[in-house]
């Protein structure tokens, strides 16, 4: 998980508890990265991705993130 520090850094938190984000916050380069790409989205239960948009997974929860920009349109967290 990453917290928002008081400089807008994150940092890693020993317990992992999902990602801690925002409708319109921007991750994290590692969120962006094609590891946590949800290619499957039927398979996980998820709608089509609008253009320019894909879905990331972090443990059970996912988020809809704009492509270029890493800006949040949607979470989905895990209860």
């Amino acid at each position: 998980m990453f917290e928002r520090e008081a400089d807008n850094g994150f940092r890693r938190n020993d317990r992992f508890r999902g990602p801690d984000f925002r409708r319109g916050d921007r991750v994290p380069q590692e969120y962006r990265s094609r590891q946590y790409v949800v290619d499957d989205w039927r398979g996980h239960g998820l709608r089509r991705p609008p253009r320019g948009y894909h879905w990331v997974q972090s443990g059970g929860d996912y988020m809809l993130i704009a492509i270029t920009t890493g800006i949040v349109l949607e979470l989905l967290l895990s209860q």
